[in-house]
């Protein structure tokens, strides 16, 4: 398919930007946290219809995490 790659990657941005300004993060934090995330699921997927729904889910749980943790050392 022709173009396939372009609109992966153009949904792949959207989810990014989408999560970046719901949980006030900033962009480039927010894609490399997805990215990696994405990254390590694809590797193990069988079935990648929901890959990026999961990584998206896990993305906001590493954030949220990551914030909580410099919380307490606040």
């Amino acid at each position: 398919m022709l173009g396939h790659d372009n609109d992966e990657e153009d949904n792949h941005d959207d989810v990014i930007a989408n999560i970046a300004q719901e949980m006030h993060f900033p962009l480039p934090v927010v894609k490399r946290v997805f990215e990696a995330e994405l990254s390590r699921l694809m590797a193990a997927a069988r079935i990648t219809d929901y890959v990026v729904l999961f990584a998206s889910r896990r993305t906001r749980a590493e954030l949220l995490a990551g914030q909580r943790r410099a919380s307490a050392v606040s």
